[in-house]
């Protein structure tokens, strides 16, 4: 069994979004956990905001196995027009995951892990380190709730990250 970390974002359609997530993602988990949702600015100023999570747990699934069934995950909660503020953004996905760690494992393919931004976004950072503070970041050699220590209070309003009260009772959307 791999331990892996996932990192979880919306913001088109998010509350439906996550609920889709979570209802697909815990299967692929022999032990699921999940931190609480945070909203977080868009890095785009225009967009809407983004409700983020991390998910972890324990799986089964090799790596490739693994971003197969997270894209098929994506491409099933498909997409829809992103009209915000008066601005037409296009056509947009609902649902971004993505492999923040697997196990301590270090490689560019499927994907590049550790994923090259843990250290750099309060809503990857943050839920991650609710999730697990004692994670040590495979390149870094730093346990997450120091990087995490180290960033929060220096951050600029437009990069905090707020708890978000999720209601998790909502039925799930049927996007499959």
């Amino acid at each position: 069994m791999a331990q892996v970390y996932l990192g979880i974002g919306s913001n088109l359609n998010r509350e439906n979004a996550l609920l889709f997530a979570k209802a697909k993602l815990e299967p692929l988990f022999a032990v699921y956990a999940q931190s609480s949702v945070w909203q977080s600015h868009a890095i785009r100023e225009a967009e809407p905001d983004y409700l983020n999570m991390v998910v972890g747990g324990q799986t089964d699934l090799s790596l490739d196995d693994l971003v197969a069934a997270l894209t098929e995950i994506e491409q099933q909660a498909g997409t829809e027009m992103m009209f915000f503020n008066g601005t037409n953004f296009g056509i947009k996905r609902r649902l971004d995951i993505d492999v923040l760690l697997y196990d301590d494992v270090v490689t560019t393919t499927p994907c590049k892990l550790p994923r090259h931004d843990i250290q750099d976004y309060p809503f990857v950072l943050c839920p991650l380190c609710e999730l697990n503070p004692n994670i040590i970041h495979p390149l870094l050699k730093l346990p997450i709730s120091e990087i995490w220590a180290e960033m929060s209070p220096r951050l600029p309003s437009k990069m905090r990250v707020e708890k978000y009260d999720f209601d998790w009772s909502r039925p799930c959307p049927d996007w499959s």
